[in-house]
């Protein structure tokens, strides 16, 4: 099962400040701030550009095998037996939309760390998890 990466307020948000720098920053009325608005445009258009990327490429599969994240950078694979906890991030915001899953590798390939997730379907995502890692600690 594949879970997107949640766009959301924020991803709206920047999409929209960047077309307004934008209409500022070429059909701006005030000369003398047009750099200032080009400037800023820029900013905007390359933020909302990484978060509109960041919406097709980012996204989890979920399936019999393994969690995979995948991203710009790669794939990331965690076998369902390794999962140890799937809590909300940060810990202290049960009500923060974003997911920690957190794994342990045994000898001789220790290893700790966690995959942050913020899919679209958070309800789906943590069912998916509770059925392939039953032997996890659910803080959510």
């Amino acid at each position: 099962m594949r879970f997107r990466t949640k766009f959301g307020a924020l991803g709206t948000g920047l999409v929209s400040l960047a077309i307004l720098y934008a209409y500022f920053a070429f059909f701006g009325h005030v000369a003398r701030l047009q750099p200032f608005w080009g400037f800023t445009a820029a900013i905007y258009i390359w933020w909302a550009l990484l978060r509109v990327l960041s919406q097709i490429f980012n996204y989890w599969e979920l399936d019999a095998d393994c969690l995979r994240q995948r991203n710009f950078l790669g794939v990331k694979e965690i076998p369902w037996q390794e999962v140890t906890r799937v809590g909300s991030f940060p810990p202290k915001q049960p009500a923060s939309s974003m997911l920690q899953v957190d794994y342990a590798r045994p000898a001789p390939m220790s290893d700790r760390g966690h995959v942050l997730a913020n899919p679209e379907d958070r309800e789906q995502f943590i069912r998916t998890l509770r059925r392939f890692a039953p032997q996890a600690t659910f803080d959510v």
